[in-house]
């Protein structure tokens, strides 16, 4: 039977509040009822105040320690247990917070070398930037200074800009003025080089014979119009048709130069030309007259085209229509050149279209000369109209084409066709209008050794076309 401590281990329990069952049966009983601490069957079994004060043992051995002794030790344990759990947590929470410190301390130290290494950073930039500044300010203070000077300079400029467009005004307004006096000048050189240089006339045919002449005077007047060119008789003579002089050959007005055509033909088939032996007979021979004509015409056009200053297109030498070697498209070659270069003065001075014609040498000449044309002496781009220029052209294209340069190259330059005129004085001509007459007025010692000396330049030349005709 069970006691309630080790003390009373002598003595029995006092109540062991047995059921009604048990009181009833016998206690030597083999049956078993439940233990209240374990809740099984068995046959031995403690009070329930022996279970509520633990005074109970192991049934199977002998243990000096009961129940509540190990209670009391349990729970010594566990005193102990949290005594030294609160110790430890104490500790650790120290330690804990030293950690905590510690990871704090280092993150911070982390975090102030990492703002050190920016401060250094900024202040590198600082520097650089200050520099950069420093330069900036130095670079606008130079820009400050130049910027006044600039200024000062345009104010300097714009002033020059405006005296040099009064100026430039003015200067246009004297080129203006200037430009009228010259081609006034001009138009005054161009008509005394007209008149007494180079004097063009109207040569006008003879309309009718004598009543008193007979048959036989017509018929011998008309033979000697003719000659025989290739077994056929033709005209050599224009006789019928106007014609133009020049100093004093003439040249036919239609442009025609078929007689001069035929005189070297004549002269290529070794045929002497049916005018007798004498030199008079030679001197009126209309091929003759058409070569000297040309000739004055050229030196007359290079002569209009240095007063002009325009430069001519073609290349025409004095001495091209004296050679007697010539043949008939280089003839005709040079005379287109020279038909072309008339015209092309007649395009710069702004002749009307309309009354030039294309081979009519002479013609175009006098509408260049025409003192009633206001751009006479025009040193200005013209307007042409193209197709009207193109229609004057399409008549002497076909000879441009079919000639060479070597047409002109008998004469290689303009030196050896001048000729040394005497040393002699002229008037100088002013400006203004009332000395314009004065200066046409040449006193008689002046005028009588000017045309002496243009006497002596015909001469010349008169003998060197002789001369290249003849052969002597």
């Amino acid at each position: 039977m069970a006691a309630s401590s080790s003390d009373e281990s002598s003595t029995a329990p006092r109540d062991f509040h047995l059921s009604s069952s048990l009181d009833s049966g016998s206690r030597l009983s083999p049956n078993k009822h439940k233990c209240p601490l374990c809740h099984k069957f068995r046959k031995t079994f403690y009070c329930k105040e022996c279970v509520h004060s633990g005074g109970f043992y192991r049934s199977k051995s002998v243990v000096t320690e009961g129940y509540a002794d190990k209670q009391k030790v349990l729970l010594e344990l566990l005193l102990n247990k949290q005594s030294l759990e609160n110790n430890c947590i104490q500790l650790l929470e120290n330690r804990l917070k030293a950690d905590i410190l510690g990871s704090k301390i280092r993150s911070c130290k982390e975090r102030n070398r990492i703002l050190k290494l920016s401060v250094e950073e900024k202040q590198r930039k600082r520097i650089d930037y200050n520099k950069e500044l420093s330069n900036l300010i130095d670079h606008n203070d130079k820009r400050a200074r130049f910027q006044a000077k600039c200024d000062s300079k345009v104010q300097e400029v714009e002033q020059y800009v405006e005296d040099e467009r009064d100026k430039l005004i003015s200067n246009r307004k004297n080129l203006r003025e200037k430009k009228k006096e010259v081609k006034r000048l001009v138009k005054i050189r161009l008509q005394q080089l007209s008149k007494y240089i180079f004097p063009i006339s109207k040569v006008y045919p003879k309309t009718e014979l004598e009543s008193s002449e007979s048959d036989m005077v017509m018929a011998l007047a008309e033979a000697s119009q003719s000659s025989d060119l290739r077994g056929s008789w033709e005209y050599t003579e224009n006789c019928g048709e106007m014609s133009y002089s020049i100093v004093a050959p003439t040249l036919p007005a239609s442009g025609n130069y078929t007689c001069y055509n035929m005189w070297l033909a004549q002269n290529r088939e070794g045929n002497n030309v049916p005018s007798g032996s004498s030199s008079v007979m030679d001197h009126r021979n209309h091929a003759y007259s058409i070569s000297a004509a040309l000739t004055y015409t050229t030196q007359l056009v290079h002569i209009l085209s240095f007063y002009l200053n325009v430069g001519l297109p073609f290349k025409v030498f004095y001495s091209d229509f004296c050679n007697r070697e010539l043949t008939e498209q280089q003839f005709n070659t040079r005379v287109a050149r020279l038909n072309a270069n008339i015209l092309y003065l007649c395009y710069t001075q702004n002749v009307d279209l309309d009354v030039l014609r294309s081979c009519e040498t002479m013609h175009n000449l006098l509408q260049l000369l025409n003192p009633d044309n206001e751009d006479l002496g025009n040193d200005e781009p013209v307007e042409l109209d193209v197709e009207k220029v193109d229609a004057l052209e399409q008549p002497i294209v076909c000879d441009l084409q079919k000639g060479d340069d070597s047409d002109s190259e008998e004469g290689t330059a303009f030196l050896v066709e001048w000729e040394a005129l005497p040393n002699m004085q002229y008037p100088e001509i002013s400006a203004g209008p009332g000395n314009v007459q004065a200066s046409q007025v040449i006193n008689a010692q002046q005028a009588s050794s000017m045309a002496g000396g243009l006497v002596n330049s015909a001469a010349a030349s008169i003998a060197s076309i002789w001369k290249g005709f003849t052969g002597r």
